[in-house]
């Protein structure tokens, strides 16, 4: 009897224990994938106060979901920014910034997807995780002046039919919100000066695995 309550409390304290929504500790090397504004965050402190040895990006501006999906694109040759100091040229965890503003239906958006991935899967065989992340969205999904800050059901749904086809392998990235659409520069989607340190910080705290931590 004694060993079945205590098997019953291990239980209960497994479910009631906080999850890290990115325990990014397990990775030697954490490579982003994006567009412009993924550069501007990254650059603006998304690295301070965690172990930038194992995080880099690699971001151009206007570099779609259909340019990353092409293994000939010259995306893949571009130099990362910020470079792990191991395993750079085939990072164990990808996250991926799908941006792209003219697909209006989830089978466009599915279909391009899985080609990423499959690209991904060829330039960085390496990979134990892809996550696939949407861009940043304003205060409840709700727009902040321009389309471009909110992030349509369809989207989330064709990530979701892509997760569930690449089991243990692709993930949905962490949804990451704004709390007030003041570091948005004119409605978004890109941001002001200050406002680039904000969303930083908002990236940090979901793809980081939380607060963040001291450098080792």
């Amino acid at each position: 009897m004694t060993r079945h309550l205590l098997a019953l409390a291990a239980v209960g304290f497994a479910l009631s224990s906080p999850v890290s929504a990115a325990p990014s500790d397990d990775f030697v090397c954490t490579e982003v994938l994006g567009v412009s504004v993924t550069g501007d965050w990254f650059g603006a402190g998304f690295e301070k106060g965690i172990d930038e040895s194992r995080w880099q990006v690699r971001w151009r501006s206007k570099a779609f979901v259909e340019l990353w999906a092409d293994p000939a694109s010259d995306l893949w040759a571009l130099p990362a920014q910020s470079p792990c100091a191991r395993r750079s040229d085939d990072p164990d965890r990808v996250i991926f910034t799908a941006v792209n503003w003219e697909w209006k239906t989830r089978e466009e958006w599915e279909s391009r997807l899985e080609a990423v991935v499959a690209t991904i899967r060829a330039k960085r065989p390496g990979a134990r995780r892809i996550e696939l992340m949407t861009m940043l969205r304003a205060p409840g999904n709700q727009t902040c002046g321009s389309v471009m800050t909110v992030v349509q059901p369809y989207v989330d749904e064709a990530i979701a039919a892509v997760v569930a086809r690449h089991p243990g392998l692709v993930t949905a990235a962490p949804q990451v919100f704004l709390k007030t659409c003041d570091p948005f520069l004119n409605g978004g989607p890109h941001y002001t000066e200050a406002g680039m340190a904000v969303v930083a910080d908002a990236y940090r705290k979901q793809l980081a695995g939380g607060e963040a931590t001291p450098r080792r």
